[in-house]
């Protein structure tokens, strides 16, 4: 029996929404099966003579420089033979969708100028929001180590107490155990300060969850 053929998948617009100010925003999900791609916008800058205003080929969404958002420009369907553009990035993360403005350009130059303001913007708030995660992780990390550290000392203290008993003299392993539990009060401390510091810092940012 020949196997059943599949069905392509048709360009999805997901719900628009108002961000950074652009209106009409839009994440599209197979967007080469409704819109013409026309090209990233350093790649319509250096076409267009304007290389310089564009000088690079996205911005990164982390401080690992791992992804990053390159402006990208569609075209629209033309109307009554004017040409119309709509700008936003490709994700990079998911193959053929893009975050796309709808707020239209005329002028291919000006809607390449859109999508990297578009990208930069967004782009910032991605890294914005991996760092207020990273900090979340960490004070997540040193509260855990702080409870852990309390048992130890606790633990530590409980053995003194023991080995204490009446008539038995173990001043050296007396010292050694205050000496222990002295070293963990301090570093329970330095973990808690830092994970204050942290929740200061972050703790109103979207992304951070302890």
């Amino acid at each position: 029996m020949p196997k059943a053929k599949k069905v392509a998948k048709s360009i999805e617009y997901n719900p628009a929404h108002e961000s950074h100010g652009y209106k009409a925003v839009r994440f599209v999900e197979n967007v080469s099966r409704g819109l013409r791609l026309v090209g990233f916008a350093d790649e319509i800058a250096k076409e267009k003579g304007h290389w310089r205003s564009i000088g690079h080929t996205g911005w990164f969404t982390d401080d690992y420089q791992s992804d990053k958002y390159r402006g990208v420009v569609y075209r629209l369907p033309a109307r009554d033979g004017e040409s119309l553009y709509v700008y936003g990035y490709d994700d990079p993360n998911n193959k053929d969708c893009a975050v796309l403005c709808f707020e239209t350009e005329a002028d291919m130059m000006e809607a390449a100028r859109a999508a990297d303001r578009f990208s930069e913007l967004h782009a910032e708030e991605a890294r914005e929001f991996n760092e207020a995660w990273q900090a979340g992780r960490r004070a997540e990390e040193l509260t855990d180590e702080a409870v852990t550290m309390r048992k130890e000392a606790l633990a530590l203290a409980e053995e003194m107490r023991a080995v204490k008993s009446p008539g038995v003299a173990v001043p050296t392993i007396c010292a050694t155990l205050r000496s222990k539990v002295r070293e963990l009060y301090h570093e329970i401390q330095k973990a808690r300060k830092e994970r204050d510091g942290l929740i200061a810092d972050f703790g109103r940012r979207p992304g951070f969850v302890e």
